[in-house]
């Protein structure tokens, strides 16, 4: 419930002088994720409700106090920051990328408008291949009665051609 309403969660380890503070892993980077909260793609306190929990430790005397509560000591906030900036420098990577690929399909449907728009030359049937003289059976046996070539002896009950 605390990581639902956005209150980070501290363990106290008291024999030890120490303090263990619970960081939301990662979130999976889906469809058009840079336009998002890109503090969750990186490591982010206080986690989201359901995220995998990363467990950091701390002595007592490195953190500090705000009036926000705990604050963690500078070596964690600079890998904090940096990790956040790599994260900027992704998404801003991912966004230009994007827009090229956007920038693309709308000038190829820009294009097909245009094509589409031209007018259609009407079809112009070509010349006729040669027409070859269909054999003739030069002796007295079978023919076919479609194209009048020879019959087989097999196909003469059927009078022509398996395939006339």
């Amino acid at each position: 419930m605390l990581f639902a309403e956005g209150v980070a969660a501290w363990t106290l380890h008291q024999r030890e002088d120490s303090a263990e503070a619970r960081l939301g892993q990662p979130h999976e980077r889906g469809h058009r994720w840079w336009t998002k909260d890109l503090r969750l793609f990186a490591p982010h306190h206080p986690p989201c409700a359901g995220d995998v929990l990363l467990r950091e430790r701390f002595l007592l005397a490195d953190l500090g106090l705000d009036a926000d509560g705990v604050t963690f000591p500078p070596a964690m906030i600079e890998h904090l920051v940096a990790s956040a900036a790599l994260v900027r420098r992704d998404a801003d990577a991912a966004g230009r990328r994007y827009e090229r690929h956007e920038s693309r399909r709308r000038e190829q449907a820009r294009g097909r408008r245009e094509a589409a728009s031209e007018p259609v030359r009407a079809w112009v049937p070509g010349p006729l291949p040669p027409v070859r003289p269909v054999p003739r059976a030069t002796n007295a046996g079978p023919v076919c009665e479609v194209c009048h070539r020879p019959l087989a002896e097999a196909l003469v009950p059927y009078g022509r051609h398996i395939l006339c």
